[in-house]
């Protein structure tokens, strides 16, 4: 009789923790260019990632330094896995930098695979150019004037959106 219950119990645990489960959403990676700061760090807080960096040093890429570092782990550990969101919001520009790192703990494959899968269904003008800086070809989307990039950065994926056309001096 109590196996009966436990088992539903333990069921219904995991499928509710599968729906919160830290993952970036297609519904962030459109919209995201239409957020302020407490409107990216809200949503973000909903999908139970963390403000980490207030101003991010040492970046990647030195057009992301100074951005705000978001985590969806609050101990960083990229060889246990975790996706990071780099938000840089300056004036009128902004761009947003998207790392799925998988590890021994996390797998984020999937939710690039299926990002990337609901972008080229979704966005305008897939265009492809190879990047000097990433030593790799970059796929390009475009959708109401927002740019949409998909590459690997040493066998890393990322996804960068920016309200402006960023090919040259980002890659």
């Amino acid at each position: 009789m109590k196996t009966k219950i436990v088992i539903p119990v333990l069921l219904f645990v995991l499928a509710v923790s599968q729906l919160r489960s830290q993952t970036i959403t297609f519904g962030f990676v459109k919209n995201c260019m239409t957020f302020n700061r407490s409107a990216t760090t809200d949503d973000l807080s909903k999908k139970q990632f963390f403000g980490i960096e207030r101003s991010a040093k040492n970046t990647a890429n030195p057009m992301m330094e100074g951005a705000f570092l978001y985590s969806n782990e609050k101990e960083r550990d990229a060889n246990k896995g975790q996706i990071d969101v780099l938000s840089l919001i300056n004036d009128k520009k902004q761009i947003v930098e998207i790392t799925f790192t998988t590890g021994s703990k996390n797998d984020y494959s999937k939710n690039y695979n299926d990002l990337v899968k609901q972008m080229t269904s979704f966005f305008n003008n897939e265009k492809a150019f190879k990047s000097a800086r990433y030593k790799g070809e970059v796929l390009k989307f475009t959708k109401d004037k927002v740019y949409y990039y998909v590459f690997t950065d040493n066998k890393i994926p990322k996804i960068v959106i920016a309200n402006y056309k960023i090919d040259e001096e980002y890659f």
